[in-house]
C-alpha cells in the first residue's frame, strides 16, 4: 500500500491499486481517470482515507474509506452504470434526494449527474458497461429496477456475498503476491462479479412451474455438451445461460430436477474436477497451486483446498506433489 502523489494516481488499465489517501481530491483524483468528480471536504479535521480497486477490461471494483463528510458531484458518463453499495455509514448520507444508511444499494446509469453527501463512511461500488448489464440481466431471467433507465436506491437487502466476494478480490494480492495474482482468470472474474451483483439488485422470478423431466434432460445435456466442448475453461451460470438461450430460473430447476443440485453448485464441482486434472498435468513442472486455482476461478485460496479436500479427500498441494 501507498500513499499517492497529487495531483494524480494513475490507475492500471488491467490489476489492482490500494493507496492511502490524506486530502478529499485524492479519490476523486483516481476516479477522473474514467468519469468527471470533484469531491469537497465538509467537515473539520485531517482527512484519512483509502482507495482500492480492482480493474478489468470488463469490470470495476471499488471500495474506498473516508474519515470526513463529503460532497461528490460526480457525472457517469453514457453507457457505464455502477452498482453501490454503503457498508457502513456514521448517520446518514444521500444521493440527491434519496437517503442513504448503512445497507443502502444503489443502481446509477449512465449519462447523469449525481450529488452524493457522505458522513465518514465505507462504500463499495461496481462499475460495468450498461449494455452489458442489461444483457446479462435479460439473459439470466431478471427484469432491473426501473427498467435499467433510472437511478434506484433499496435499503434492507441482504449483500454479504457481494461484499465477501469484494473482500476476496481486494485482498488477492496481499494475500497471493502480485505474481501469482496475474494468474486470475479475468473473463471467469468479470462474469462471476456481474452475476454477483445482479443477484443483490434484482430479484428472481417466482415461477415455481415444474419443467417437463425431458426439457430438463435437454438442457442439462446441452449444457454438459458446451462444457466438455471447452474443458480447460471456467464456465458460469450467466455463460450458461447465454449460450443455451434459457433464464436462470429454467436453468435452475433443470439442474435441480436432474441432479438435485444447483447449477452453481454443479459447476463448482465441474471446475474442482477441472483444477485436479490441470493439477495432476503440472506434477513435475513448474506449476503452482494458485496459479491453476486462479486459472479455474478459485480466488480464495484456503476455501478452494477446503472444498478440494472434501471432495477428493486430499489437499491440492498433495495432488501436485505426486510423482
Amino acid at each position: 500500500m501507498a500513499t499517492i502523489s497529487r495531483p494524480t494516481a494513475e490507475p492500471p488499465n488491467h490489476g489492482w491499486l490500494d493507496v492511502l489517501t490524506s486530502d478529499v481530491d485524492d479519490a476523486a483524483c483516481i476516479q477522473r481517470q474514467w468519469m468527471q468528480m470533484q469531491y469537497d471536504q465538509l467537515d473539520r479535521g485531517s482527512f484519512a482515507g483509502r482507495f482500492r480497486m480492482l480493474r478489468t477490461a470488463q469490470s470495476l471494483v471499488v471500495a474506498e474509506m473516508q474519515n470526513r463528510t463529503v460532497l461528490k458531484q460526480q457525472h457517469s458518463p453514457p453507457g457505464y452504470c455502477t452498482i453501490s453499495l454503503v457498508r457502513r455509514v456514521a448517520g446518514r448520507g444521500r444521493c440527491g434526494l434519496d437517503t442513504l444508511s448503512g445497507q443502502s444499494i444503489g443502481f446509477m446509469p449512465g449519462a447523469r449527474d449525481y450529488e452524493v453527501q457522505l458522513p465518514p463512511s465505507e462504500i463499495l461500488y461496481f462499475g460495468f458497461d450498461e449494455s452489458r448489464l442489461v444483457r446479462a440481466a435479460d439473459v439470466m431471467g431478471h427484469t432491473l429496477p426501473g427498467h435499467g433507465k433510472r437511478p434506484i436506491f433499496l435499503d434492507g437487502l441482504d449483500a454479504a456475498s457481494l461484499t465477501n466476494m469484494a473482500d476476496t478480490l481486494l485482498w488477492l494480492p496481499n494475500n497471493l503476491g502480485n505474481d501469482a495474482a496475474a494468474n486470475v482468470n479475468r473473463a471467469y472474474l468479470d462474469d462471476a462479479v456481474l452475476a454477483r451483483a445482479l443477484d443483490i439488485l434484482v430479484h428472481t422470478p417466482s415461477d415455481g412451474t415444474r419443467l417437463h423431466a425431458l426439457g430438463a434432460q435437454r438442457i442439462t445435456q446441452r449444457a454438459r455438451a458446451l462444457i466438455d466442448d471447452s474443458p480447460h475453461e471456467p464456465w458460469t451460470v450467466l455463460t450458461l445461460c447465454e449460450a443455451l438461450h434459457v433464464s436462470r430460473p429454467t436453468l435452475q430447476r433443470a439442474f435441480l430436477q436432474m441432479y438435485d443440485m444447483s447449477p452453481l453448485a454443479w459447476l463448482r464441482i465441474r471446475r474442482l474436477n477441472g483444477a485436479r486434472r490441470a493439477l495432476q498435468a503440472g506434477r513435475g513442472s513448474t506449476a503452482t497451486v494458485s496459479a491453476i486455482a486462479m486459472h479455474w476461478g478459485f480466488f480464495h485460496l484456503s476455501r478452494f483446498a477446503k472444498d478440494y479436500q472434501k471432495l477428493f479427500g486430499e489437499l491440492p498441494s498433495k495432488t501436485l506433489g505426486h510423482r
